[in-house]
């Protein structure tokens, strides 16, 4: 059986002690802040609206495997930046 060991902080001190150990381990997780806008998810909406593309197109865009589509949550959510890459131009031949 663990032993259990009581202690009593004042308000104060148990504000420092939780405060200094949270600073503690934000300094210690590696968090990675999206460096450009490119790095967001956006929702299907905003990304019909960027494209300029009606809902039923991304949809059918998406079981094509033109867009990458993710699941989260019960979302499906796209890349912005493999948005943009998606795009290309297509060079178109005269005969």
């Amino acid at each position: 059986m663990e032993k259990v060991i009581m202690t009593f902080y004042t308000p104060e001190q148990l504000y420092n002690l939780v405060s200094t150990a949270m600073n503690d381990v934000l300094k210690t997780t590696h968090q990675t802040v999206p460096e450009s806008e490119s790095d967001f998810f956006l929702t299907r909406k905003e990304t019909a609206e960027k494209l300029k593309i009606s809902l039923p197109t991304l949809h059918d865009w998406s079981k094509r495997g033109l867009l990458k589509s993710y699941s989260i949550g019960g979302r499906i959510l796209y890349k912005a930046n493999e948005i943009e890459s998606s795009l290309h131009a297509v060079k178109t031949v005269k005969y």
